[in-house]
């Protein structure tokens, strides 16, 4: 009754005093001092375990090298699409993203890519144990790519992530597409002062049927690394990668199993290592020792393959001078891998190198070759180099009835890059060879054996403004016809890229928009159950991609065939029209 007889005004303070208290506990967390804590702590540099990368110092013009910058503004999923950029690589694709995509540079088939997981012979298995195929390979774990490039054979040097700030890193990402399209990445990576540090990242990919009448694919991936490295000059490392492609029969018709013509299966890989490093004298100069162990499982297609290696590398480095040694032990096909190793610059404008190679393999057969390197520098931004390969080599170890065959394999390259132009000719011999081809194609059991052949590959870069790049390689036989690559093939690009200083002079805007093409002419892709030659018809594909930066957050929108053609890079395995994707990524510290 008292209430109802007192002003508004009072009436409302009376009935503020009465309230209760606030129970709810204060926050007690300060953000912005733990964001300000995690930006210090992004300037703290902490060692990490040195990459075990192509010894040098080498010549000019015999590496190709992707940093993560370069990976993350190509926009490519796989390792395949980074290899297609590399001058010669004809990628036999069989299809849409996550189908095969099989390299063959030079005409060497199955032999033509060697690849290594962060020093690791990374040895293929599974349905076919004499090519690896890279688009089984997640871009998203990569913190570099080195390409070795030698006439008739690239070697292809994976480096995972290595977090070498005490901040805390994070990446998401994720992006859709045609046809439900789909591929969520994660990744978390932690370094303590003590030296303990962990990395945990997975990467789940699923590519539904977008050509023929089956095809989808899908697979996840995991990467986990944990380790203690105090000092530049003592760590171990233990290491997981672990992947589940599931990939369905590629068939053209669903009324007759013959028309399937692509391999499908459902299987397991997991590559583990463990890894102890000593640099007495630090990081980069003085002796070093790798003591590594290395397991990989296959599990799938009706197969269950365990192959262990054991070994590991001895290293001297200075300035001007590295001396290596390696050595593997592996339980499957190649029991013995020894490589010795050197680079010499004993002037500014000349460098050499030259390893030498022992292989002995199962069935009393055996690889034993050199590879040499030279290369001159006589005024600034020319270079000449010259590469070879001399020996016997076993194309395919995991095949008993294979046997060495006799390398004599030769380069010469001249180079002139500036800042506004660029070009660069190779001219190539390579020997006579028998080539394998690649089981994931069931319609092209076999390549025909090689004559001696003549390579010219040429490429320019012209950038006449800034902000403008137009960019472009072309391979051809010019003597000698091999299966697998087509004739006159060749890669170019148009790119702009801005960062638009005037309107964002933090720099923390950047933008890309590229059109490419991709062209070949006539030729044989390779030979059927019966031996008779399938003809490629040439082609010529376009592809679009427009991204762009801001800071730490990234979109992009990628998208192919957009001539809608029906041609293909390999008979019957066609490709979407005007197939895309869209994504972001972002990554913080804290």
């Amino acid at each position: 009754m008292l209430l109802s007889v007192l002003p508004a005004v009072a009436r409302a303070q009376v009935l503020e005093d009465t309230l209760g208290a606030d129970t709810l506990a204060t926050d007690t967390v300060d953000y912005t001092a733990r964001y300000l804590r995690a930006q210090e702590q992004e300037e703290v540099r902490v060692p990490v375990l040195p990459a075990l990368t192509p010894a040098g110092p080498r010549p000019a013009l015999t590496r190709l090298v992707f940093t993560r910058d370069s990976i993350e503004w190509m926009s490519g999923a796989t390792v395949g699409d980074l290899l297609a950029q590399v001058p010669g690589v004809y990628l036999w694709r069989g299809g849409y993203t996550g189908r095969p995509e099989l390299v063959n540079f030079e005409g060497r088939g199955a032999s033509s890519t060697e690849y290594y997981l962060d020093g690791v012979p990374f040895v293929a298995a599974g349905i076919d144990s004499i090519a690896v195929d890279p688009s089984l390979f997640s871009t998203s774990f990569l913190d570099r790519v080195e390409v070795e490039r030698w006439p008739g054979l690239l070697r292809v040097h994976l480096f995972t992530r290595r977090q070498d700030r005490l901040a805390p890193r994070t990446r998401i990402a994720i992006a859709r597409g045609d046809r439900d399209f789909a591929r969520y990445e994660g990744d978390l990576e932690r370094r303590y002062a003590s030296g303990a540090g962990f990395g945990l990242a997975a990467d789940y990919l699923n590519s539904p049927t977008a050509s023929g009448t089956s095809s989808s694919y899908s697979n996840t991936q995991v990467w986990a690394q944990g380790g203690y490295i105090p000092s530049d000059r003592f760590g171990v490392q233990y290491q997981l990668v672990r992947s589940r492609p599931k990939r369905r029969a590629f068939t053209i018709s669903d009324l007759t199993p013959s028309d399937t013509i692509g391999a499908g299966y459902t299987a397991t890989r997991t590559d583990a290592q463990f890894r102890l490093s000593l640099r007495p004298g630090g990081p980069n100069t003085g002796p070093g020792l790798d003591l590594i162990y290395a397991r990989s499982a296959w599990d799938g297609a009706g197969l269950d393959q365990q192959i262990n290696q054991l070994g590991g590398y001895a290293s001297l480095r200075r300035p001007t001078l590295s001396l290596g040694v390696s050595g593997f032990h592996r339980s499957r096909w190649t029991p013995l891998d020894l490589r010795g190793t050197a680079g010499w610059t004993p002037a500014a404008q000349f460098t050499v190198s030259a390893e030498a190679a022992h292989q002995r393999h199962h069935g009393g057969r055996s690889s034993d070759y050199v590879a040499l390197a030279a290369g001159l520098r006589p005024v600034r931004g020319v270079s000449l180099t010259g590469t070879a390969r001399l020996g016997n080599v076993v194309a395919a170890p995991s095949i008993l009835s294979d046997t060495a065959q006799r390398l004599r394999d030769f380069e010469a390259s001249l180079a002139w890059d500036r800042e506004r132009f660029g070009a660069e000719v190779r001219y190539t011999r390579t020997s006579a060879f028998n080539p394998f081809a690649y089981a994931d194609f069931l319609e092209l059991p076999s390549l025909a054996p090689s004559p001696e052949v003549d390579w010219l590959t040429a490429s320019a870069r012209v950038a006449p403004l800034r902000w403008l790049t137009l960019q472009s390689w072309y391979s051809d036989p010019r003597k000698g016809t091999v299966d697998g690559v087509p004739p006159t093939h060749s890669v170019s690009t148009a790119t702009i890229r801005s960062k638009f200083m005037r309107a964002f002079p933090s720099g923390v805007f950047d933008l890309k928009l590229q059109l490419g093409m991709e062209s070949w002419g006539q030729g044989t892709i390779g030979r059927d159950v019966l031996g008779v030659p399938v003809n490629l018809r040439g082609a010529t594909f376009f592809t679009s991609l427009v991204e762009f930066q801001i800071q730490s957050f990234s979109l992009y929108w990628q998208r192919g065939n957009l001539s809608a053609t029906k041609l293909t890079y390999v008979p019957g395995f066609r490709l979407p029209a005007f197939g895309s994707n869209f994504g972001v990524r972002w990554e913080f510290v804290n």
